[in-house]
This record gives C-alpha cells, sequence and structure tokens, in this order.
C-alpha cells in the first residue's frame, strides 16, 4: 500500500504539471489571438482610402509594441532603436542627432518629477505628457503594483554613475517609468511598430526587388500625410487656449497655408527622401534656407543712422517660429574700429510668441505666417567712434525654457535631485542658442 502511494505521487505531479502547461498556452493563445486580431484591424485600415481612421487608431497611446514571438531572430524581439541600428545605420545615425531621440531628456524628466511631488492627481498628466515625449507602452507603469524596481543596468548606473545620470534614475523610479526596454524617447518603434509588426511607408522599390525583412511589412501613404504629425503637433480644438490661440496648432497653422493647398506636407521639409533628422528650429542650416534674410542700405539723415534688417518667412509651412518655445532675435549695433560694440547702440527685435511662465499672460506674438515680413528698423544718433553697423540674428530654440529653468533655480525650497537635473536642463537649452545670420557694413561718410 505504501509503495502504491509512493507511485501515485509522481504520476500526481506530472498530470498537474501537463495542466498547467496546457493551461498556460491556451493562455497565451488567447493574448496572441487578441493581439492578431488587433494586427488585422488595423493592417486593413491602412488600405483604407481615409487615412485619418487609420491613424487615428493607429496613434492610441500608450502604444500597443506587442509581445516578442520566439519565431523571431532575437534581434527582432528588442524595440531599442540600437537594435535597428544594424540594417539602418543611415537613419539610426539621423535620428539620434535629432530631437526625436532627446524628447525625454532632463528638462522633461525634472517637470514629470517636480508634478508627482506638488500634486496628488500627477499620473494621469504625466501618462498625457508620456503619450507624445515616449509613447511606446514598454516605457509605462499603468499599474504600480507592478513595477519591479530598479532594474541591472540602473542599479549600475546608481553605483557608477555621475551625479546626473544617478539623479535621472532616481527621478524615473520614482515616476515608475522602467528603462530596461532603451533609452525612453520618440523611437524608431514609436512610428513604426504595433503588435510587433513593422509598418512604414510605401516602398515598391524594395517589394519589387524582395528585399523585405522582419517577415514582411505594412505600408501606408499614410506615413507621408501631415495628419501623421497631428498626435504630437496639434492640441485638440478644444484644449486650452491664451489670446483665442492654442498652445500647439502647427498642423492647422500648416492646413491653413498655401502649402497644404499645394500638396507640400510636413514629410516633405521635415524628413525628405526618408531622411529621419527631422530637422527643425535647432538647425541653422535648415534655416537659413527656410528664410529670407535683407539688410537695406546704411544711410545717414541729420546724424542719424538707418536701415531696416528684416526676416520673411518664404519657406516655411506654418507660423515662424511654431508655439512659445523658441525665439529669432534680430539685432543692429553701432561698432567702433577696433570691433568693439558700442552698448547704448544696440537695438533688438524678437520673433517669437512670448507669454508668462505660467501660460496664462501673452507679452506680444509677434510670430511669421507664412510670406509675412518681420524687421527691426534701425534710426538711431551716430555715436561718436563709429565706424561700422553690425546687424546679426540669434536663434534660441529653447527660449521659454530657459526662463522656466533659471525661475525655479531661484527657488530655495527646490527638493535637490529636482536641482539637480532643472541645472543640467538648464545647460542643455543655453546650449542650444547659435548665430543664425550676421553682417557688417562701414558706415558712410557724413
Amino acid at each position: 500500500m505504501h509503495k502504491e502511494k509512493k507511485l501515485y505521487l509522481p504520476i500526481a505531479l506530472v498530470l498537474v504539471l501537463l495542466v498547467s502547461f496546457f493551461a498556460l498556452t491556451a493562455c497565451a493563445k488567447t493574448k496572441t489571438n487578441k493581439v492578431n486580431k488587433k494586427y488585422s484591424y488595423l493592417k486593413n485600415l491602412s488600405k483604407n482610402k481615409n487615412t485619418h481612421k487609420f491613424l487615428d487608431a493607429y496613434w492610441k497611446t500608450p502604444i500597443n509594441e506587442g509581445n516578442p514571438l520566439p519565431i523571431r531572430p532575437k534581434i527582432q524581439k528588442s524595440l531599442s532603436s540600437s537594435s535597428c541600428m544594424a540594417c539602418h545605420y543611415r537613419q539610426y545615425t539621423e535620428w539620434k542627432k535629432s530631437r526625436m531621440a532627446h524628447s525625454m531628456d532632463a528638462g522633461v524628466i525634472g517637470q514629470l518629477l517636480l508634478k508627482k511631488m506638488t500634486s496628488k492627481h500627477w499620473r494621469p498628466w504625466v501618462l498625457s505628457c508620456l503619450s507624445c515625449h515616449s509613447p511606446v507602452a514598454g516605457y509605462y507603469v499603468l499599474h504600480p503594483a507592478e513595477y519591479k524596481g530598479p532594474s541591472a543596468k540602473e542599479k549600475k548606473i546608481l553605483q557608477n554613475g555621475t551625479k546626473e545620470e544617478r539623479a535621472k534614475v532616481i527621478a524615473l523610479n520614482a515616476l515608475k517609468i522602467p528603462m530596461e526596454n532603451g533609452a525612453s524617447s520618440v523611437s524608431c518603434s514609436s512610428c513604426h511598430v504595433r503588435y510587433l509588426r513593422r509598418f512604414g511607408p510605401p516602398v515598391a522599390k524594395y517589394v519589387k526587388e524582395g528585399k523585405i525583412a522582419h517577415r514582411g511589412f505594412v505600408s501606408s501613404k499614410a506615413f507621408l500625410s501631415s495628419y501623421f504629425c497631428i498626435k504630437c503637433h496639434q492640441l485638440p480644438q478644444d484644449n486650452r487656449r491664451l489670446k483665442g490661440k492654442l498652445f500647439e496648432n502647427t498642423y492647422y497653422e500648416w492646413k491653413k497655408s498655401i502649402y497644404a493647398k499645394k500638396g507640400i506636407s510636413c514629410e516633405t521639409c521635415h524628413t525628405p527622401r526618408g531622411s529621419m533628422a527631422f530637422k527643425s528650429i535647432y538647425n541653422k542650416d535648415f534655416i537659413l534656407k527656410a528664410i529670407t534674410i535683407r539688410l537695406t542700405r546704411v544711410k545717414i539723415y541729420s546724424g542719424r543712422v538707418n536701415t531696416i534688417l528684416s526676416i520673411t518667412n518664404s519657406g516655411v509651412g506654418h507660423d515662424f517660429p511654431t508655439y512659445t518655445t523658441p525665439k529669432v532675435i534680430l539685432n543692429i549695433a553701432q561698432e567702433k574700429v577696433d570691433g568693439n560694440i558700442i552698448g547704448k547702440s544696440v537695438k533688438h527685435y524678437v520673433i517669437g510668441w512670448s507669454v508668462s511662465l505660467n501660460l496664462k499672460k501673452q507679452y506680444f506674438d509677434t510670430r511669421l505666417k507664412p510670406f509675412q515680413t518681420g524687421m527691426l528698423i534701425y534710426d538711431y544718433p551716430l555715436l561718436n567712434g563709429s565706424k561700422y553697423l553690425k546687424a546679426w540674428i540669434t536663434v534660441k530654440p529653447e527660449s521659454h525654457y530657459t526662463r522656466f529653468f533659471e525661475a525655479y533655480l531661484k527657488m530655495k525650497q527646490l527638493p535637490k535631485i529636482i536641482r539637480i537635473i532643472f541645472l543640467k536642463a538648464l545647460k542643455e537649452d543655453k546650449g542650444s542658442k547659435y548665430l543664425l545670420w550676421r553682417k557688417r557694413v562701414r558706415i558712410p561718410l557724413r
């Protein structure tokens, strides 16, 4: 009898294991079937002529990138942009230098942590920010109880990283945003992966040549549509406004312009020929091609120096610059023969939308719509020692946030962790300033 009991125990254990295996397999199949149905639905929508309907479904966040399938090569299981580099090196290197790769830099992380420290209702606000700054679901923890704590990579940073690197890890852990999937940002998978299938623009040439990886991909003309950018570059019409204007209105600025009527989309300028550089206000050469700068002849009238420095929005398909963040500053000053500027002779004109830090007050809005011109009219007494007139234009892509971080860093009660992150953010934002154009003209004889 005792021997029979011993015999039954292994049999019972095997039966339990088999039942568990089949139950888990059935559960996995159910999940896979659900994912496949969602993928099939999205794939069918991509063929629809109504690209808006497809993109509205495509850009539901957090983005479900799917669970890796066991049959795929290991490199395709990773959603890190560095994995894409193996076959898409040019696109990766372009993206790496772009603003998309830096959408979760110190400034954003610091603001998210500050919100958590100062509000009980921080989670919905943080998730709404992540929907554009880091939209892939792998970077979300929708249920805090599921958070597993710092990853092995994060623990190494906490032990050996710089002060700023440690602060970033501490902040992300406080927000329960995991790092193990790679650098959280607007990554390759943000735009091209849904349910672990690849989506992208039509590439008939490669299809014809049989050069299709990833076990095939879904192509759609929607990727060439300006509406593709609407998720993160256009606020809903019922969103908060200042003086009747949405804080992000780029899509509708373009929609009302001649560029939309001519079929010149966002992609035409910002991602031409499949470029992933996403050039914008941060890129000097890109801006010089999009505007026209003119300095009129310097004249002397009744002992006064006269000229006009102007910028025309000759190639930007929306307000220049868009949003409240950047500023473009026109400057003119008189200069001595030794190259020193005479301080009191300096005059400025700022092109941009300037608002208070709490976004409740507008100071001015001098942005240029397509083909509009902004100008600095210089009419100032000719000063002793003046030999030259110097004109120059500077661009501050992060002007608003420079003011924002400077104001917060003056607060004595600002938590140390926030201070470290904001100092890094301020340094990065100040570093984005650049000289767009300059010219030195000899002042004519009296």
